[in-house]
């Protein structure tokens, strides 16, 4: 007698629609729990904000003005009192680049206006929508934070404070850029991720004044991208040729004319006078440091780095006592002046 009992087997087709089946229930759920854990991280970088602008607020409050700089990670503790404001100021929950915001920390910002918190959403919510966003005293604005040229920049990496201005539609820091640790003359500056300067005659108070000195590729920071930040301050870059012709071309007055191509030659006045003017440009003739270590040209002579390069110099723009300015191009071994522009 047979057995009526029959053993039942999957065939291959229904084990693969099987596979296939649970394979996309199982990306579903990793979907499902990825966007969860990404809203959650969005809930709680709103959080850190508010938190961060309750213990600004209460700073104010007690000192009369907000800090000058904090830092995600450290603590807020009062200028003129030891006053424990936030022990441990919240950062930006990782992974950091959700979406399409960017791979950071939250930035604070002090400027004449107040301060501004720049942080970033992945998605949309009831409050605002996905995105770079900012954090002001009147509330979070659903935009990325303002800046108007002509407001002082705060560096946050050393607090310096620099002007801006507005030149045609070129916003500038100026003043000659001054950030970094000082070596002497004969010393080569390097890779080493300290941003390196030269002060005049080894005189860190003549950087105070008018600046640092900086070899080419120091300047960009070991790039050669054009309009690289190098040592320009987040948000602001140092110029390309092309850049510092629209300059001088804005700057130039008639019956004067400004040739872009020129090389080796002055014109373009009355740009090298504006360009100088220390109510404005200020860019001054602060002399330079020499490829072989020395120091000279103070009173005399002003350069200005491009980020661009021409063969194995770069271009850079070359002021005197005259109304006029020179477009060459130099060793970069040389160490001159930084203007940054406005990204």
């Amino acid at each position: 007698m047979k057995n009526s009992s029959t053993k039942k087997f999957f065939t291959l087709i229904e084990l693969l629609i099987t596979i296939a089946i649970i394979a996309v229930i199982t990306s579903i759920s990793l979907i499902s729990f990825s966007n969860v854990r990404q809203k959650g991280r969005d809930t709680q970088r709103l959080s850190d904000i508010k938190l961060i602008q309750k213990a600004l607020e209460d700073y104010y409050r007690d000192e009369g003005t907000y800090p000058v700089s904090l830092t995600p990670g450290g603590s807020l503790i009062g200028s003129s009192s030891n006053t424990v404001y936030m022990r441990n100021i919240p950062q930006n929950p990782s992974p950091r680049s959700d979406g399409n915001c960017p791979d950071d920390n939250y930035s604070y910002e002090l400027r004449d206006t107040g301060y501004f918190i720049d942080f970033c959403l992945s998605e949309s919510n009831i409050q605002a929508s996905a995105g770079e966003k900012c954090a002001t005293a009147q509330g979070i604005l659903n935009t990325t934070c303002p800046f108007s040229c002509g407001d002082t920049l705060i560096d946050s990496r050393d607090l310096k404070s620099y002007p801006t201005i507005l030149i045609g539609t070129q916003c500038w820091i100026a003043q000659n850029i001054n950030v970094g640790t000082m070596v002497t003359g004969v010393t080569a500056q390097t890779n080493n991720s300290i941003i390196e300067k030269y002060c005049y005659n080894n005189s860190e108070s003549f950087c105070d004044t008018f600046g640092g000195f900086y070899q080419w590729d120091e300047a960009m920071q070991y790039t050669e991208v054009e309009r690289a930040q190098g040592v320009c301050p987040s948000g602001w870059h140092i110029p390309t040729d092309s850049e510092q012709n629209i300059l001088d071309q804005f700057l130039t007055v008639s019956p004067y004319t400004c040739n872009a191509s020129r090389s080796g030659t002055w014109g373009c006045a009355t740009a090298g006078t504006s360009i100088k003017d220390p109510n404005g440009f200020n860019a001054g003739l602060t002399g330079n440091r020499n490829p072989n270590g020395s120091f000279g040209n103070a009173g005399s002579f002003g350069f200005l780095w491009s980020s661009s390069i021409n063969g194995t110099s770069a271009w850079f723009r070359y002021l005197n006592t005259t109304n006029a300015v020179s477009r060459a191009a130099s060793d970069q071994s040389s160490g001159y002046s930084v203007h940054c522009l406005k990204d």
